[in-house]
């Protein structure tokens, strides 16, 4: 999954659906908790099955459509 920072505009339906996830990052805008970041990103991720479909949840709730969810 992914999150562009350029296009949130900090409403944080990611920190509520998937809060293990997104984390506040600068400026309040979220960033992927290092536990899921892919090669140290703050904007693309890897997470578990059992946390996909928070973040679906995330994706489908963020008013910018800043997040996209897929599947390697």
């Amino acid at each position: 999954m992914r999150i562009d920072r350029s296009r949130c505009v900090v409403a944080h339906f990611c920190l509520f659906y998937a809060p293990t996830v997104f984390i506040p990052g600068d400026g309040g805008k979220p960033v992927v908790s290092s536990e899921y970041a892919k090669d140290g990103s703050v904007e693309e991720g890897v997470v578990p099955d059992e946390l996909y479909e928070q973040v679906r949840e995330a994706e489908r709730h963020c008013p910018s459509r800043a997040i996209k969810v897929y599947r390697e």
